[in-house]
């Protein structure tokens, strides 16, 4: 559909032959009424019905005469494509909710999909060439700091990965999110190499221009254009560009075009972006369905139709579905690649075992560039300090072994290509540091430097002050010293480790002669404990925690035994609790574990035997240094799943001996993770599951201990995340696992129920409720007991207890009965029991309150049943212009009159559980009396 001349545009539809086309003539002036309509009607924070809008605009397409539907009943088997050309407002309708009053047009089959054609005065083609192998796609995800909310950068990747495992796509990450590191990325592989650029985060408008949100190399905020994104492709635009982020296919009125159409506009084929905002969740969905859809072989607006089919059918969970936009310029792609079991088809190349060596003796091995993930909020926090923190000599990266502390050093080696790199592996000397200075002299006034540096009698300082001192005046590139492995030049004393006699005068002469000729010279340490030592003030300490969610996954990725289909997932998982995140075992069981024909005899020997394994992880003497009063310590903080505050920490542990000191040794030597904040009150804390699997020592206490220390930490946690403000489902899950663990507390559940109806409306505290309940399950109270909290509460005329129990008790019917969720629940609600609840209410309120009472009104009321609910809903939740708070509070204080105001309509909290206000429960027949399970 284009525009023609000043008063019409053109609707032309054919089949196969662009040319040979039937055309119908629609009004132009018509759209203006129907863009201000979309502004009430769509672009509003309360949208009318998203069927209506889309039928409005399915009638004007479609004309008296039928024009859309007589199309409709051509055959086309393949789907029918609607191009709308974006000049003149056109592209700022929204044509993904065409709705033909019986469903949206997208989600028929086959679907019709609307795609935004900048057509530049050209015909839209198809081309159909797609590659015999896997889809190649290029994923750079931007979440930079002190923007809300932050992004879960790697849940999208994550997502996207755990759809296409079975048609497995080769996903190259660039990890920074700066566009810079983007562009080296690009330039590593060849024209036409990636079919898709994926960029995900948040975008925004501003001076009437588009801009991406992206970071810069320490991770702060960088209002990227289009042109900046162009650039970092290299001109070398894929076949299809996703572009991840809120409004980045908006455009009001054709006058400021999208960042999509600018892109197309500077030579890109197609770009997916979105119309609106964007939940995270429903843009995660979205790209996970759409790259399942072409890894198989699918066309671009078979997954386009596929996504939005699968995100309607979970509407309730997914409800931007529309918001997903395609834009083409004039030849719009088809199939990528082909199916999975075409002729010929590559595979995916093996993951790759290749390593690099830093050191002149390659004994120092690092992951490569390519197979590096993660880590980038700690390479960033590094980069920061040692580019702009002036206060600061270097960097100290320390942690357990194996997690990866060289290669984080190499990946520094790379992004700070303005310094002369000197890497020192393990202990250093005094002569071979000055020989390693003296090979990076070779201009001819850098060699009258050399005698000065190899005079002995001038004590290390000065020289160094003075090599330094003199290639600053001579403007010469300054150096970065890493040392690696420092762990070498430290020996044990009083429950931590000093340096050794031999080294603590060279790392002063290093420092001192930084800091006192105030020069950009650097020192990276690498070293799996912090030591006891005056220098370490100058130095920002990075610690290191294992590999979790989607960084975890995109490393086993790498690891091809872990993604063999013949490994049983019981096998998996055991590894991966074995491994606990930690690279360097995880590389170690892939290779000398899984890889054998007996592996599963071969972990279980692993792991009855951790002297084969624990030396890549713990030296021996560790061992002496982790003590009984540390151990109890790190037993006690078992008791925590995930990383939490130190606040957390000190809960559990506020009752033994020294805990503070305690703690902060284990963190000294590497055993209690810590998550990669700046900050250190906003950093997060656990201790390493690895430690109980070589110190038998170290578990959790028996029962009751146990039951007292899952008591602090549910309280703990429950202070500090127990709010309206926590959207973490893992922090709620954690909150509510814990309390329920708690086996010493009857009322556990109850009160977990509470903690849900304190911060009401929140989602994740809901889910993750009734996930950790579901577990449960066994340990509810039985039916005949029951209804016995409801009865007292009623008895004592505690209504707002009576109206929160009755929530409990259908909360407690939908979980021990297996219902799938609250309407399923409300669907099928056990009709016996249903009687017995609402007996108990009429009995105790002399028949004015009630799900009957309920019902009755409902059916008193009028106009269609959406209209009737609506008005019970505002009945029950506030009536007479009183909300339901202040309803509660006119039952209450009338207590001592024993009457009840004519505005009570309770029970309350059922119907708005999860957001549900659901009819199932309360439509009844005409009288309004309880029947049958049918009836319900």
């Amino acid at each position: 559909m284009t525009r023609q001349g000043q008063d019409y545009v053109s609707l032309r539809y054919f089949w196969d032959k662009p040319s040979d086309y039937k055309e119908h003539r629609l009004p132009l002036p018509e759209i203006k009424g129907l863009s201000d309509k979309a502004e009430t009607d769509y672009y509003t924070r309360l949208p009318v019905d998203y069927a209506t809008t889309g039928q409005s605009l399915y009638n004007w397409l479609d004309r008296s005469d039928r024009i859309l539907a007589n199309a409709l009943k051509e055959p086309h088997p393949q789907g029918l494509i609607i191009a709308i050309a974006t000049d003149k407002g056109l592209a700022h309708l929204p044509w993904e909710i065409l709705h033909d009053g019986n469903s949206f047009l997208v989600e028929k089959t086959p679907p019709v999909i609307p795609v935004r054609w900048v057509s530049n005065g050209k015909t839209i083609t198809t081309t159909n060439s797609p590659q015999n192998r896997p889809l190649n796609v290029l994923f750079m995800a931007t979440s930079p700091l002190e923007v809300e909310p932050e992004l879960d950068y790697e849940a999208e990747e994550g997502k996207i990965l755990q759809a296409t495992a079975r048609t497995p796509i080769d996903l190259r990450v660039e990890e920074s999110g700066y566009l810079t590191e983007l562009s080296y990325v690009v330039r590593e592989y060849e024209t036409g190499y990636f079919d898709i650029f994926h960029l995900t985060g948040h975008a925004t408008h501003k001076y009437q221009k588009p801009y991406f949100l992206t970071e810069d190399e320490y991770g702060n905020r960088v209002d990227s254009s289009t042109a900046d994104i162009y650039n970092a492709l290299q001109f070398r635009f894929p076949s299809l560009i996703f572009l991840s982020g809120c409004r980045t296919g908006y455009s009001a009125d054709g006058a400021v075009p999208s960042m999509a159409e600018e892109l197309l506009n500077m030579g890109a084929t197609a770009v997916l972006g979105w119309g609106q905002n964007v939940r995270d969740t429903d843009a995660t969905a979205a790209a996970s369905q759409f790259y399942w859809e072409l890894s198989q072989g699918g066309t671009v607006t078979q997954a386009l139709s596929s996504t939005y089919r699968t995100l309607i059918q979970q509407h309730k969970k997914t409800p931007d579905w529309h918001k997903l936009r395609l834009y083409v310029a004039n030849t719009l792609p088809e199939a990528l690649v082909t199916t999975l079991r075409a002729r010929g088809r590559k595979q995916l190349p093996k993951p790759s075992t290749t390593v690099e060596f830093r050191d002149d003796e390659n004994r120092l091995r690092v992951a490569r560039r390519e197979d590096f993930v993660g880590r980038r909020r700690q390479l960033q926090n590094c980069l920061r300090t040692l580019r702009t923190d002036f206060d600061k000599v270097g960097i100290l990266i320390h942690g357990m072994g194996g997690w990866g502390k060289s290669t984080i050093a190499s990946r520094l080696w790379d992004r700070l290509p303005e310094h002369e790199k000197i890497l020192w592996w393990r202990q250093i000397d005094e002569s071979y540091l000055i020989k390693k200075f003296k090979n990076k002299l070779i201009k001819p006034a850098q060699l009258e430097l050399i005698p000065y540096l190899e005079n002995s009698q001038i004590e290390l300082k000065s020289r160094l002050i003075y090599l330094f001192s003199q290639l600053a005046e001579m403007g010469e590139t300054v150096f970065i010293l890493i040392l690696d492995d420092f762990e070498w030049n430290l020996e044990p004393r009083a429950g931590g480790y000093i340096l050794k006699d031999t080294a603590a005068p060279i790392l002063e002469a290093l420092v001192k002669a930084i800091q006192e000729t105030g020069t950009s010279n650097r020192i990276i340490i690498t070293c799996r404990y912090e030591f006891d030592s005056d220098l370490l003030a100058y130095f920002y300490k990075q610690g290191l925690q294992p590999l979790q969610g989607t960084e975890l996954t995109k490393k086993l990725n790498r690891l091809e035994n872990f993604q063999s289909d013949n490994l049983p997932r019981n096998l998996r998982e055991q590894a991966l609790n074995l491994a606990d995140g930690n690279p360097r075992l995880l590389e170690f069981i892939n290779n000398e574990v899984l890889s054998k024909q007996d592996a599963e005899n071969e972990l279980t020997k692993l792991e009855q035997s951790p002297e084969l394994w624990k030396e890549k992880i713990i030296w021996e003497e560790l061992y002496q240094l982790i003590d009984e009063p540390l151990q109890k310590i790190l037993s006690y903080c078992l008791i925590y799943e995930i990383p939490v505050p130190m606040a957390a920490l000190e809960a559990v542990c506020n009752q033994l001996p020294n805990y503070q000191q305690q703690l902060q040794r284990g963190l000294n030597l590497g055993i209690i993770e810590v998550s990669p904040e700046v900050k250190e009150e906003n950093r997060f804390y656990r201790v390493s599951r690895i430690l109980p699997h070589i110190i038998t020592n170290i578990r959790l206490p028996e029962a009751p201990k146990l039951y007292s220390l899952y008591q602090r930490a549910s309280e703990k946690l429950g202070e500090l995340w127990g709010n309206e403000e926590n959207r973490s489902e893992e922090k709620w899950q954690e909150i509510f696992r814990l309390k329920f663990a708690n086996k010493s507390n009857p009322e556990r559940f109850r009160q977990g129920f509470y903690q849900t109806l304190a911060v009401q409306y929140n989602k994740e505290a809901d889910q993750a409720f009734e996930f950790e309940l579901r577990k449960c399950a066994d340990d509810l109270v039985e039916e005949d007991g029951l209804l016995n909290a409801l009865e007292n509460y009623l008895k004592q005329r505690q209504w707002r207890k009576a109206d929160e129990e009755t929530a409990w008790i259908f909360y407690q019917v939908m979980v021990k009965e297996k219902y799938e969720d609250w309407d399923d629940l409300l669907k099928n609600f056990p009709c016996e029991t249903l009687r017995k609840i609402d007996r108990l209410w009429l009995d105790n309120s002399n028949n004015t309150l009630g799900i009957s009472i309920q019902s009755k009104i409902y059916q008193n009321l009028s106009g269609d049943d959406e209209e009737k609910w609506m008005q019970f809903c505002d009945r029950v939740w506030g009536s007479q212009n009183k909300t339901y708070n202040e309803i509660m509070r006119d039952i209450e204080e009338s207590e001592e009159y024993q009457w009840i105001p004519a505005t009570a309509t309770i029970p309350a909290l059922i119907y708005t559980h999860n957001y549900n206000c659901s009819m199932y429960l309360i439509v009844r027949n005409s009288n309004g009396s309880l029947l049958s399970r049918r009836d319900l």
